[in-house]
């Protein structure tokens, strides 16, 4: 019995000891570890993007499942249903993205061409406007005199700035091309993974029971079902989201007349999408279309969308998604902020639903220690 007490002793000051060397040795070749997982991650980037792919095309082949002959138990049946599943699925993305192509991203690009073709006059405006109140406030009329340009100046020079970062930091044709070939070789992946995903969590499980004790497996699968819950809970959540507030914004501006409203409405869903913020972004949008041909109605504008966020937020959405996220609105914040920070528009889209796993595993955490 002592015996086996020494050995554990000592397997586990091995395993102590090898860990602390790793630790050093990346603490003191940081640089170069740094490189090792950039390179490992630019290796496998198509997959995690196949899985992530795969992960979004089930929640629609699990609900084509459980509509196309749910009770068959016929192999043949199963076989064939998976497949014509994963083609709606498909199918159905297809003709989002169809959507988007040829209704909303239109859209999106006429609010920028007519951004871009009243922005002069705007600026004029506004220049001309502050130059009227310069005298009482000499920094700003410092300001005012270290611009000394008008508006199409300044919007070439802003068109200058965007068109070196767009073309001057990366390979612009490069990217492209190296866009296109990981994500077809993360659908081919996603297909591959859909079809087998059955034989694939028997296998992971298998796994998990021969190098995991049974109290830690639980515990994995445990957090694996949250996280699961979260991530379809928020796509489910905010593609609906954008749609009703898209599609009310749309009606509610050609009820009361305000300019633009089939090009606002379809940007103001499609930036929808953002948690929260986006709305107000699209928002920001339409307010300096509206705000070129009439001031006033902009500010009408502006109490239009405060209230139609008001009412979607706290009456509609509450009853069309339900409490799908599970994440009060300060983390939900502060979650696309730090997400915002580390990864940019990746870490706005993954920041709420990982921060809403963590939030639900460390609250059933707490109340199972406090009893």
């Amino acid at each position: 019995m002592n015996g086996e007490v020494n050995n554990n002793k000592q397997k586990l000051t091995a395993k102590t000891v090898v860990l602390i060397g790793i630790i050093v040795l990346a603490v003191l070749y940081f640089a170069e570890v740094i490189n090792i997982f950039k390179y490992l991650y630019g290796v496998i980037f198509p997959l995690l993007l196949g899985a992530a792919i795969a992960y979004v095309l089930n929640i629609l082949v699990s609900g084509y499942e459980k509509v196309i002959l749910p009770n068959s138990f016929n192999q043949v049946i199963i076989s064939i249903r998976r497949g014509v599943c994963i083609v709606l699925s498909i199918l159905t993305i297809i003709l989002v993205l169809l959507f988007f192509l040829r209704i909303v991203i239109p859209q999106f690009s006429q609010s920028i061409g007519l951004l871009a073709a009243g922005f002069p006059v705007l600026y004029n405006n506004v220049y001309v406007c502050a130059s009227q109140y310069a005298d009482e406030f000499p920094v700003l009329q410092q300001k005012l005199e270290g611009l000394n340009m008008d508006g199409a100046t300044a919007l070439k020079k802003v068109m200058n700035v965007l068109g070196d970062w767009a073309w001057g930091t990366v390979s612009f044709m490069g990217s492209v091309f190296g866009i296109v070939i990981n994500v077809i070789l993360a659908f081919i992946f996603a297909i591959y993974i859909l079809f087998g995903k059955d034989d694939l969590n028997d296998k992971f499980g298998r796994l998990l029971k021969a190098y995991m004790r049974a109290k830690r497996r639980e515990r994995l699968y445990e957090g694996l079902r949250t996280a699961d819950e979260a991530f379809s809970s928020y796509i489910i959540g905010q593609c609906k989201e954008a749609i009703i507030l898209g599609l009310l914004c749309t009606i509610g501006m050609l009820l009361f007349r305000f300019p633009y409203a089939t090009i606002i409405g379809p940007v103001i869903g499609l930036t929808a999408l953002v948690p929260m913020v986006g709305a107000y972004i699209g928002a920001a949008i339409g307010f300096l279309l509206i705000v070129i041909v009439d001031p006033v109605k902009a500010l009408f504008f502006i109490l239009f969308i405060v209230i139609l966020q008001q009412v979607e937020g706290n009456i509609i959405y509450p009853k069309v998604v339900g409490d799908s996220i599970g994440l009060p609105g300060i983390w939900v914040f502060a979650a696309i902020t730090v997400g915002a920070g580390l990864l940019g528009i990746a870490g706005v889209l993954l920041g709420v639903p990982v921060a809403a796993t963590v939030y639900k595993l460390l609250d059933k955490s707490i109340k199972e220690r406090l009893g």
